[in-house]
């Protein structure tokens, strides 16, 4: 039998916690305001959004790309494929709380895709993606510092930057499945208890609170930044992390999977509140935690387009407005306001979407 999520963590020590004796059920949020379709920016034909991020109601980050043509083709008993007939321009955009403008992101030869967006402030935001996607790919990265865009060398070793996670005096990232910061232009691998010569490991994500506080959920365990070192929040063995949101210092959610007695890892959820973690119910599909203003834990799913909301003790699915040949890639909350924006594509126009 599976020991229980309260025997394996009773005995963490980080920040004193154990686990509470009984799972806690945070409050119902209000019902939030229904979503429904926003202005989308007007891109070249064959664009969509693949990641957003925002600063304030009137500084909404997205990326994506543009102007993409193929030629999908399947011949039975031959197989199918894509013909590729014009590359992806990348497309940054910017909403102004009255209409969009859109950036060319340097250095990226009018052939590439923006996979992920980090906004900091209106004048620290991180692009990660992938140039020549349907040739020789290779990492992309830019930086934007509130009057244009550049962009920024790798790691050496060309492993591709992922998971933006800024803070004011540099930022984080994932990358070959470490763990790595820039910081003044110079790049550093963070020791974070990756395991040697392990293959499929890595870390999924990132959450800064501070410059001394900071959270990444890995394949191998919950991790911790206190301004120093990481370190693994001990009680989680055989817990693999797939998402973090650290809200402040007394409210961290985490996501994952863990072992049971078969082939088959079972989701959980785990809340820190300053003194203990909680077991609550995991999402289903979920990959990215977002938590807007008023109160909701909302989860999202980019490969299915899906949406959920926590409701007390239950995740709900959330209708969307969107396109019947279309989905959601990414979600972010407006800091200090309720709204929720997500953005997503169709095969030939971006989708936005928000409720306020």
């Amino acid at each position: 039998m599976r020991p229980s999520l309260a025997l394996r963590i009773a005995a963490a020590a980080l920040l004193g916690a154990g686990l509470a004796a009984g799972p806690a059920t945070p409050a119902a949020a209000a019902e939030p305001a229904p979503l429904k379709a926003a202005p989308a920016p007007w891109l070249w034909p064959r664009s969509g959004l693949e990641a957003v991020s925002a600063t304030g109601p009137d500084d909404v980050w997205a990326a994506g790309y543009q102007g993409y043509q193929g030629i999908d083709w399947s011949i039975p008993m031959f197989g199918a494929g894509t013909i590729h007939v014009l590359p992806p321009k990348p497309a940054v955009v910017r909403w102004n709380g009255s209409s969009w403008r859109t950036y060319d992101p340097p250095g990226a030869g009018g052939d590439a895709v923006l996979k992920e967006i980090k906004a900091r402030t209106p004048s620290d935001v991180w692009a990660t993606g992938v140039l020549r996607p349907h040739g020789q790919a290779a990492p992309y990265l830019a930086h934007w510092n509130g009057t244009r865009w550049q962009q920024v060398q790798g790691p050496a070793g060309n492993c591709a930057p992922g998971d933006p996670a800024p803070d004011s005096t540099g930022a984080w990232f994932s990358c070959g499945g470490g763990l790595y910061r820039l910081q003044d232009g110079q790049w550093t691998v963070q020791d974070a208890g990756r395991p040697p010569g392990a293959c499929c490991v890595g870390v999924r994500d990132i959450s800064v609170l501070s410059d001394d506080a900071a959270w990444a959920a890995a394949t191998w365990g919950l991790l911790r930044w206190d301004g120093q070192t990481w370190s693994e929040v001990p009680g989680f063995d055989g817990a693999q992390f797939a998402s973090v949101l650290a809200v402040s210092a007394d409210e961290v959610w985490a996501t994952g999977s863990r072992s049971t007695d078969g082939p088959i890892r079972d989701p959980f959820m785990v809340r820190w509140d300053g003194v203990s973690w909680q077991e609550l119910p995991a999402p289903p599909h979920g990959e990215r935690l977002v938590k807007t203003g008023d109160g909701t834990l909302w989860s999202t799913r980019d490969y299915f387009g899906r949406l959920y909301r926590l409701d007390g003790s239950s995740w709900t699915q959330v209708t969307q407005p969107t396109p019947a040949d279309g989905r959601v890639t990414d979600g972010t909350a407006v800091p200090g306001t309720p709204a929720l924006w997500l953005v997503g594509k169709t095969p030939n126009v971006p989708v936005v979407m928000n409720n306020g």
